[in-house]
């Protein structure tokens, strides 16, 4: 049995829809029943609870061998972290993929980059097996970023690599089912690094549709996720995100999803076409 924590959220999702697909038994924890609406219904088991008590992390690993544990930028991560690793140590679990970031590193000045750092060493040394998947900005996340057509972020020329969410959760899940990749950190990037420019101009290829990309400032940016609902804590993180992403300008590409996979890693064009219906429902 695999459990999967954020079953709910974007890789979350894809993990359980793909492990479902294969016949593997797999258990989506969720925080209620209405968070579990769009995951499939057959082969999968439901789990309710959150890092946040004990009790319910503990009833979901009952029979888990392996675990696909998200990553999320709180204060208190470190701690409602502890609460999975020591439900997953005395369940016997063999072994946990950590989501994380491309960039983790516990002594970056930069606040996400420590936190996901401090999240993968706190994995890592807590004697379970394990393996970091560290991938780049999703492909995905275009599904909804770009209302009225319009993508309006504080990028300015950066390229990324961006990744498939597929790729994610299939790597993911060759490292809980497979053997040979216990302490593993697997950086998963596209095949090509690509402008915001570059992204809209893919994107209005596949659809048909006019997308365009405003370079917007920072501050706009934060007070529109505030707006949002997004707290004041996570809309720093993002802010920094964005700083840090243009003062390097480029980002590396890595080869490590065609090492685990045995296949090239998704090229965003193809994600793209794959996704065009859902992406054009963006403009009107």
């Amino acid at each position: 049995m695999i459990l999967v924590t954020g079953a709910n959220g974007t890789t979350g999702s894809e993990v359980v829809r793909q492990l479902a697909a294969a016949g593997r038994p797999v258990r989506a924890l969720v925080r209620s029943r209405a968070n579990a609406a769009a995951l499939p219904k057959a082969g999968v088991e439901l789990a309710l609870g959150s890092f946040a008590d004990s009790a319910s992390i503990d009833a979901a690993m009952k029979g888990v061998e392996a675990v696909y544990m998200i990553s999320f930028e709180a204060p208190d991560q470190l701690a409602l972290q502890a609460n999975l690793i020591e439900a997953a140590r005395r369940a016997g679990v063999r072994m946990v993929a950590r989501l994380s970031a491309s960039s983790a590193d516990a002594d970056s000045e930069d606040p996400l980059i420590a936190t996901h750092g401090k999240g993968d060493l706190q994995l890592a040394r807590s004697g379970l097996g394990h393996v970091l998947i560290r991938p780049q900005w999703f492909d995905q996340n275009f599904l909804t970023y770009c209302p009225g057509g319009r993508l309006r972020l504080p990028a300015g020329e950066a390229r990324l690599p961006f990744v498939d969410v597929r790729d994610i959760a299939a790597v993911a899940i060759k490292a809980l089912t497979e053997p040979g990749h216990d302490g593993k950190a697997y950086v998963l990037t596209g095949p090509e690094a690509l402008s915001h420019g570059d992204v809209v101009a893919i994107l209005s290829e596949a659809t048909g549709k006019p997308f365009v990309y405003e370079d917007i400032p920072a501050g706009s940016y934060r007070r529109q996720l505030i707006a949002e609902g997004m707290t004041e804590f996570r809309a720093d993180l993002v802010l920094g995100l964005f700083d840090r992403m243009k003062k390097r300008g480029t980002a590396p590409v890595s080869g490590d999803i065609a090492k685990v996979l045995g296949r090239p890693a998704i090229a965003f064009r193809q994600f793209a076409r794959d996704y065009a219906a859902e992406i054009a429902k963006q403009v009107a």
